[in-house]
């Protein structure tokens, strides 16, 4: 099933997860980069994630959330189409 969603909507749930602003939000946004991007908020975007794009991640998808630019590129594997 392909699912359309706007590159705005995946920038918004990792700015609300992680208390930035949207537009300090980008694909290459990382843990090493941005100070609240802990294990505890990779939780919390995991959850977030698979309610707003209706998919779910297995652990091994979950180990490679290194940037917003690979968790766009596994939802995109997953046929969400930005």
């Amino acid at each position: 099933m392909r699912v359309v969603r706007s590159e705005e909507q995946l920038f918004r749930v990792f700015a609300d997860v992680l208390k930035v602003e949207i537009a300090s939000v980008t694909e290459a946004s990382s843990p090493e980069t941005t100070p609240n991007w802990d294990s505890l908020a990779t939780v919390n975007l995991v959850a977030e994630l698979e309610q707003a794009f209706g998919v779910q991640f297995d652990i091994l998808e979950i180990v490679e959330f290194h940037s917003v630019g690979i968790v766009k590129s596994i939802l995109m594997e997953k046929g969400v189409v930005f």
